[in-house]
């Protein structure tokens, strides 16, 4: 295809096709000019394709696999041979979604080979001008252009025709494409378009909470490392200091010419062997924090109980850890165990600084559900309660919360109970195989 040809067989949004040569409907208008009921269940397939794919992105957990369950929703729905959702990060694009292509490694860097021999690519325009793009005989023309001989191969492999390309925009931005090639002889009206453009939306959405999540572990991330130097500074390094401060009257005590009672000294000593086991603790409780060495030795409970009476210790808070199964929780996955560990410090932490409580509850349990056995975290405290402006400044570790039980398969939520705030986590017991 030359670019004037191709220049010229794009089609601008809104406008209806139709035979160049008679003007008669074409493509799904065609289909409803002649069967009217055909029509409605072609209306019904796209509308049951848009409410699965929105239900898989309300679901996600991975974008590759979301993104994949959008392009075949596409290629289900419509006369489509294969569909492709393209993420765009400037300078690097990827294919985060397909349906109807044969798996290709490098597709890719064949892509790039392409734009380097000048290919003209349609999907780029419509992500620029974020504006869909048609293209009717787009197949031959890729064939027939030496400048796409890197994805001859794999482009000629499904039967296909027409193509089009609709960019996924959210909050005004544009963030890839999605790409469809449509079935020889069938060319897309304006309301095959519009499904296109609210598969779009749904697959923009997808990208866009994947974005947000990554933002949030990173801000996460960051918090709590401000967290981990407040605490070091607050107490490890107050510790330390005094300690310094004691061993100099230690010293002094001792210097030569100076008359010092045995109980003076053994004061001085006594005092700075204190400050020296508040610090190691202090440390201690740091160091499980950053790598909770004692799953790997003994498991959840264990390393749960250590971190709950450092948290007794250095704040007074009186919490309890129980357990029905203790044979239980070591038979699960190291990395499940320490994403639960992540949640029980994260609660534990809200209860310290937010709910004003005396005493708090740890609980591990499996209890019966849905398609098996379920174990069951509760962390419950006998505060304040649960208030709505408390969501908005634990944002942070709340969505990391979330996203380690959901990575699990399962499910956080928070509510109050027996007059205080309760967390609680189900995920399914079976997760001997790992993630």
């Amino acid at each position: 295809m030359t670019e004037q040809a191709t220049a010229g067989e794009l089609h601008q949004p809104g406008v209806p096709e139709g035979c160049p040569t008679c003007g008669q409907p074409t493509g799904d208008d065609a289909a409803k000019a002649h069967d009217p009921g055909g029509d409605a269940r072609h209306v019904q397939r796209r509308l049951a394709a848009i409410a699965r794919a929105a239900s898989s992105v309300a679901d996600a957990g991975s974008l590759r696999v979301t993104l994949d369950v959008v392009a075949r929703e596409v290629v289900q729905a419509e006369h489509i041979a294969a569909a492709q959702i393209l993420r765009v990060e400037h300078p690097t694009m990827q294919i985060v979604g397909k349906a109807g292509f044969t798996d290709a490694e490098d597709f890719t860097d064949r892509l790039e080979e392409c734009r380097k021999l000048g290919a003209r690519m349609m999907f780029v325009e419509a992500f620029r001008t974020r504006q869909r793009i048609v293209v009717p005989h787009r197949k031959q023309a890729i064939l027939d252009d030496p400048k796409w001989a890197p994805l001859h191969a794999i482009m000629g492999a499904p039967e296909w025709d027409s193509f089009v390309a609709v960019p996924l925009v959210v909050r005004g931005r544009a963030v890839g494409v999605l790409n469809a090639y449509y079935e020889p002889g069938e060319t897309p009206g304006p309301s095959a378009l519009e499904f296109l453009e609210a598969m779009a939306d749904q697959a923009a959405t997808a990208v866009d909470s994947a974005d947000l999540l990554v933002r949030g572990r990173r801000d996460a991330q960051l918090d709590e490392r401000a967290r981990l130097a407040r605490e070091l500074h607050d107490s490890v390094v107050q510790h330390v200091f005094s300690m310094r401060m004691q061993a100099k009257a230690l010293r002094a005590q001792v210097e030569p010419g100076r008359t010092s009672s045995s109980e003076r000294v053994r004061s001085v000593a006594d005092e700075l062997l204190g400050l020296a086991q508040h610090a190691l603790a202090d440390l201690r409780g740091l160091v499980l924090q950053l790598h909770p060495t004692e799953l790997v030795g003994r498991g959840l409970v264990a390393a749960v109980r250590e971190h709950a009476e450092s948290v007794q210790a250095a704040t007074g808070l009186a919490i309890d850890v129980s357990t029905d199964e203790p044979w239980l929780v070591p038979e699960l996955p190291t990395e499940l165990q320490e994403d639960l560990y992540r949640i029980v410090q994260e609660a534990l932490h809200n209860v310290v600084k937010h709910a004003c409580a005396s005493r708090a509850l740890v609980r591990i349990s499996t209890v019966d559900g849905l398609g098996g056995d379920q174990l069951l975290v509760e962390i419950s405290d006998d505060g304040k309660g649960w208030q709505p402006t408390q969501e908005r400044r634990g944002a942070l570790g709340l969505v990391s919360m979330k996203e380690r039980a959901q990575r699990w398969g399962g499910h956080m939520a928070v509510d109050n109970a027996d007059g205080g705030c309760r967390v609680r986590v189900r995920l399914p017991a079976a997760h001997g195989g790992g993630r």
